[in-house]
């Protein structure tokens, strides 16, 4: 296999990681895309169909084949194309064209005029374990087409059991992996047995705290049994507490279908204690939920400003870019595609630029079975000889993570890596890896590379959109790395060893946000995640609509893995370590529960403004507002700080402090747009400035696309919503 050809100019060299590549599109016509020539009757073979017998009047293929002499090249030996039978494929609405694509014959090219003194050569079939020695040099790109018969190899030929998803890898995950997947995500079964232990539990602590006050005699009989059964209220809130305990103890014991239920029971506790507080005394229970969620907020914030202060080094780099010994290493891409009509050409484009020896590629484009619209266009591009389509057999759930696992069985590199259809890699991305990977420690298994949007000055939603990367790849991610946390995978460009990646399963097929899930499992098997300085320049979303369907898959991916890994609390805690444990809880739980609460809390802040403003008009003093009762009721605004005579000690300590949080949140969110200002710039990227001003309107619609997560994870937490890509003006598009 020969070596790639220069990278192109309208893509930053390698020397240059930071410059942006232009909006313009990245392909160029069908006549004109690159690709090695390919001897007549040589194809790839699925691992599946390398022992199968030879046709009887076809030749055997030779294991390794020999650099052509140029003298030959201008009038190639005339031989009848091999065309191997596909083995019977899976019904699906797409299956004529994959049977089409399983032998498609391309007709022998014209000899190009000039011919290039590098002769050409074609990387033997995945089966041969000593190919004969390569050259280096690159040939021109052909101008017409492919010198030889393009095989592309069949679909796997699977049935599956209907209660299995309709796939054998998916059956095989689920086997192994019940109790640590997102097959189930929440037992509301155990959630109902919470509530009951939380009703018997809270009767016993007030009974056991000792006689109730009495109340007047003007109340119903409703209140006045649950003041005799429930009057004490702090025995009662015990009381709860103690009974969740015990029935979370038994919901990890017991099992249900093997995945455990600790977490159900807590759950319960938590919305049994508010509704209890609730009919307790309402204003206390408005101020003691704010209150918390303010505390929450404020330790949330503090954990990102530690993070992002201690993220200036964005990752590992070589300056100097050398062989290393023994030669580059074989390295799998993995390519998900679905209904990528619109950019399947600008990935194949990206991929020639690559600055990597083709004989050492491997890349696979994972296709769905009925997928009607990326086969042909990937067919009418030209797929390389270093590439194979991998067409992913009919099964549920239709998600990326099982088209990558199916990816991560046919793997034949050392290293690995995910590129997505919209993605340009910088051209050394794959070397920068290699060398890394060389550096680090054995325990150093992932390397997670820096996206970055080109076409960030399109609206102000990609501008909000590249502010957010920018912070979050060149800042956040190498804090958490110094933190020592666990990392929140992206959903491209991290890089993996191959026989590690197998080891822990590949992905969880069941999980929307895979990646995020991948990070945790890495950190508690007791492997290291580190970030890589190379830039991966993707689409950002630049429709209201279709980014509210990306981010909400996001969030809704983010709450799946907290209630996957939480399932047992205390083996989290033991598996993960106290600080890796507060570090998951911040860094993921919080990520999508508060950004559902963040337009609640919003909007009742905003009321409480309002009414304060009402109340100070009205003659009354702010401080008063604040930390006194409303006895005659008329005002509009309510109590914040429950102090001063009567009032409860500890409700009191704990209203202020809570007070204090929520004056915290106000100054955090004015410090995080400060943030974005400064921290959220790029090389090259300009106009960025009045997007972060506006930045807290950005977070209004990440607050929707929270609760449309919300709503999915109880609904239907495994449906992948499909990102729409090609929607910006340099993205090659179809109608």
């Amino acid at each position: 296999m020969t070596s790639p050809p220069p990278p192109a100019p309208d893509l930053p060299e390698p020397s240059k990681p930071g410059s942006i590549p232009p909006a313009e599109p990245v392909f160029v016509p069908d006549e004109a895309v690159p690709a090695a020539p390919r001897p007549a009757g040589i194809a790839p073979m699925p691992e599946s169909l390398a022992e199968a017998p030879p046709a009887p009047d076809a030749p055997q293929p030779s294991p390794a084949i020999a650099p052509m002499p140029a003298s030959l090249m201008s009038e190639p030996p005339a031989v009848t194309p091999e065309v191997v039978p596909p083995p019977p494929l899976p019904v699906s609405p797409f299956d004529a064209q994959i049977r089409a694509a399983s032998a498609v014959a391309v007709p022998t090219p014209v000899a190009d005029p000039a011919p290039s003194p590098a002769p050409a050569v074609v990387r033997a079939a995945a089966s041969v374990s000593a190919p004969s020695p390569l050259p280096s040099a690159a040939p021109p790109p052909s101008q017409g087409p492919l010198a030889g018969p393009v095989t592309y190899p069949p679909s796997v030929p699977v049935v599956i059991p209907a209660d299995a998803g309709g796939d054998p890898l998916v059956r095989a995950y689920l086997d192994k992996n019940r109790a640590t997947c997102a097959w189930t995500t929440i037992s509301w079964t155990w959630i109902v047995l919470g509530i009951i232990a939380c009703v018997i539990g809270g009767a016993v602590g007030s009974h056991l705290g000792g006689p109730v006050k009495p109340l007047s005699e003007d109340v119903s009989a409703v209140a006045r049994w649950l003041n005799d059964h429930y009057g004490n209220s702090y025995s009662c809130v015990v009381g709860m507490v103690v009974a969740a305990l015990i029935t979370s103890t038994a919901g990890v014991q017991l099992k249900p279908r093997g995945v455990p239920a600790g977490q159900e029971p807590l759950i319960a506790m938590l919305g049994m204690i508010l509704l209890y507080l609730l009919f307790y005394d309402y204003l206390a229970c408005l101020g003691v939920l704010t209150g918390a969620l303010c505390l929450v907020y404020f330790l949330a914030i503090m954990f990102r400003v530690c993070a992002v202060g201690l993220g200036g080094n964005r990752g590992l780099r070589a300056e100097v870019v050398t062989e290393p010994a023994g030669g580059w290493p074989l390295y799998t891409i993995l390519v998900p595609l679905y209904k990528e009509r619109n950019v399947a050409r600008n990935i194949l484009a990206s991929l020639q630029k690559l600055d990597y020896p083709r004989d050492r590629l491997d890349v696979k484009f994972l296709l769905e079975a009925d997928d009607q619209e990326t086969l042909p266009a990937l067919q009418s591009a030209g797929v390389p000889p270093w590439a194979e389509i991998v067409i992913v057999p009919l099964g549920q759930p239709k998600t990326k993570p099982r088209a990558c696992n199916h990816g991560l069985e046919r793997a034949t590199g050392e290293f690995l890596v995910i590129f997505d259809a919209e993605d340009r890699p910088a051209p050394d991305q794959l070397k920068q890896a290699v060398l890394a990977f060389n550096a680090s420690d054995l325990k150093v298994v992932c390397l997670q590379a820096q996206l970055a949007y080109h076409n960030h000055d399109q609206n102000l939603l990609t501008r909000w959109f590249a502010l957010e990367y920018n912070v979050w790849f060149r800042r956040y991610l190498g804090g958490l790395v110094r933190l020592g946390v666990p990392i929140p995978l992206g959903g491209t460009s991290n890089h993996f060893r191959t026989g590690i990646l197998r080891q822990i399963g590949g992905w969880d097929p069941f999980n929307v946000t895979e990646d995020c899930d991948l990070g945790v499992r890495l950190y508690m098997t007791g492997h290291r995640t580190l970030t890589l300085d190379s830039v991966t320049w993707e689409e950002a979303n630049s429709h209201v609509g279709n980014w509210i369907r990306q981010r909400s898959r996001w969030l809704k991916g983010y709450l799946i893995t907290h209630l996957v890994w939480a399932r047992r609390p205390m083996l989290l805690v033991k598996n993960l370590g106290p600080w890796g444990a507060f570090g998951f809880l911040l860094s993921v739980w919080c990520v999508g529960a508060l950004a559902a609460l963040n337009l609640a809390l919003w909007i009742s802040g905003g009321v409480q403004l309002v009414f304060i403003a009402i109340d100070m008009c009205r003659g009354y003093a702010l401080w008063d507002l604040l930390t006194t009762r409303d006895i005659g009721g008329d005002r509009w605004s309510w109590q914040m700080i429950y102090s001063g005579h009567g009032e409860d000690p500890i409700l009191s300590t704990m209203s202020q402090v809570f007070f204090v949080s929520s004056v915290c949140l106000l100054l955090g969110n004015v410090f995080f747009v400060i943030l974005a200002l400064f921290a959220g710039r790029r090389p090259g990227q300009k106009g960025l400035w009045w997007a972060a001003i506006l930045s807290p309107l950005y977070w209004v619609l990440i607050s929707i696309a929270a609760w449309k997560g919300v709503w999915q994870l109880l609904v239907k937490p495994h449906y992948w919503e499909k990102t729409v890509h090609g929607l910006s003006p340099g993205d090659h598009k179809e109608s």
